[in-house]
Parts: structure tokens; sequence; C-alpha cells
């Protein structure tokens, strides 16, 4: 899982394509009317921001908590899934209906490290527009800001009461700064 979504304005439902999605993209329609993950090449028709996966082949899965084994057959050749909101379906989120949640129209939302070019160089303010691939740079490239930071990549405090490293209110951090399992708070403005 690469999204956690605090507030959002808008949640609607568009057909997906066959690109791989990964939760927390910009997205864009591409000339069919499906989602595909939004770029700098298309970053004047960013429509909002993937709020499910969508998986292209069977092991590409994000990193979010334990790994859990699935579809054992006869000779023995599981598969291993990252854990995520959704089990059924394979942990493909679109499986079933062939739809995408894409939010828009505002909303604040933390996106994991990996989907903004240089999370480190990220702070509060600094205006987000769409990268290559589906990912998020500082606006320096005269687009159209789909976000604005409201701070720095960090660990995400999960709440729990605890010994987490890197929380500063006490609770345990889902992820360590070792795994680079870092979290960029966004307002989205598109």
């Amino acid at each position: 899982m690469a999204l956690i979504v605090e507030q959002h304005v808008v949640a609607d439902m568009y057909t997906v394509g066959d690109t791989a999605i990964q939760a927390g993209m910009p997205l864009a329609f591409d000339t069919d009317g499906t989602v595909i993950p939004g770029s700098v090449a298309n970053t004047a028709k960013i429509i909002g921001i993937a709020g499910d996966s969508y998986l292209t082949s069977a092991g590409q899965t994000t990193a979010y908590s334990a790994q859990v084994t699935i579809g054992a057959d006869d000779a023995d050749t599981a598969r291993t899934r990252w854990t995520s909101n959704r089990v059924s379906d394979m942990y493909d989120e679109t499986l079933a209906s062939g739809k995408m949640t894409v939010y828009n129209g505002g909303g604040k939302f933390w996106i994991s490290d990996n989907l903004v070019g240089t999370p480190a160089g990220v702070d509060a303010g600094d205006l987000l527009e769409a990268g290559a691939n589906g990912t998020f740079v500082e606006g320096t490239t005269a687009g159209e800001v789909i976000a604005i930071a409201v701070g720095a990549a960090q660990l995400y405090p999960s709440g729990v009461p605890g010994a987490g490293t890197g929380a500063t209110d006490g609770s345990i951090a889902i992820g360590t700064s070792s795994d680079n399992n870092l979290w960029v708070p966004i307002i989205l403005k598109v």
C-alpha cells in the first residue's frame, strides 16, 4: 500500500487500463478513457490520485506489512504477497470490477516516499507536479500543480502506543527509517 487517506472530497471510479498502477500515483486518462499513471507528458490531463493498486503480474505488490502465502497448488509452487487492505481478489484491488478508485477535488493524504522523485528534498509548502511514471516531483517543470506537501518525508505514526522509533507522539510507527518506508503528507489540488 502506498496511500493513507486522512480526508477526501471525491472518490470516483474509472475503468483501469493495462498499465500497472500503485495506490497514491497521479492518474490521467488515455485516449480510450481508461486511467493510466500520470506523467510529465500528460500532466495537463491529471484527474486525481489512485486509491487502489492494479497489478499486471502475479508478484507485483507493495510492501505494507508481512508476507502471506497464497495459491499453493499440488506442485507446491506457492506464491507470496504482501498483506494489503483487500485480501479478496488475490490483492489486486481492481480485479472484481475492472474499475479503480480515483480521489479528486481535494483532501489530505500520505503517499509513500517511493512515489516522490526526491523525497529527502520535500518540505512543507512545496508544490508537487506529476513526474515520470506516476510519481510526484517538486514544482520545477512549470507543469500543473497537483498537490502541496504538508511536511517532509517522515515515519507515519500508527496511533498505537508503544516504543516506536521515530514517532514523535510516542506511537509505534509504520515502517522504519532504515527500510526507507517513509511517508509524505500532501494536500491534493486536483
